[in-house]
C-alpha cells in the first residue's frame, strides 16, 4: 500500500543571516580603463587588482563591486560596514586611500593615482544599481 501524504505542511521556519554593508567609491582621478591585467603578468598595466589588493590588504573583504564609472575614473565597492573602524585616529577608509595612493609608485601601475581619493556612503552609487 503506499504512503499518502495525509498531513503533509511546508515548512515556513526560516532563518537568514545578513550583515550591514558600506559602498567605497575609489576616485582615482586618473582614467584606469587600460589597468587590467594581472598583477602576476608581465605587463606594468594592473591597478585595478592591486587597488583592490590594497583595500583586502586592510582587513575589509570586497563583497561586490562596480563597473568603472566617470570616465573611467572610478569604481564602488560593496564592503561589510563592521569591517571598517570610524573611531580611532586613522579610520580604515583614510588608511586605504593612503595604500592606494602609494601604490602610485608601483612599477605595475601606468595611470598616475597619487591624488586618488576613497569616500564611505550606505546608500550605493550610481554604477552599482543600489539606491541609485
Amino acid at each position: 500500500m503506499p504512503i499518502s501524504k495525509n498531513n503533509f505542511a511546508i515548512n515556513l521556519n526560516n532563518e537568514f543571516e545578513g550583515v550591514n554593508v558600506a559602498f567605497l567609491t575609489v576616485d582615482y582621478i586618473s582614467n584606469m580603463s587600460a589597468e587590467t591585467t594581472d598583477p602576476q603578468a608581465s605587463a606594468n598595466t594592473a591597478g585595478l587588482a592591486l587597488c583592490e589588493e590594497a583595500i583586502q590588504n586592510q582587513g575589509v573583504n570586497i563583497l561586490g563591486k562596480g563597473a568603472l564609472a566617470n570616465g573611467s575614473t572610478e569604481v564602488t565597492y560593496m564592503v561589510r560596514k563592521d569591517a571598517l573602524d570610524d573611531i580611532s585616529g586613522t579610520t580604515t577608509v583614510a588608511a586605504i586611500q593612503t595604500a592606494i595612493q602609494a601604490l602610485n609608485a608601483n612599477a605595475k601601475i601606468t595611470a598616475t593615482i597619487s591624488s586618488a581619493t576613497v569616500t564611505e556612503s550606505t546608500t550605493g552609487a550610481s554604477d552599482t544599481g543600489v539606491n541609485a
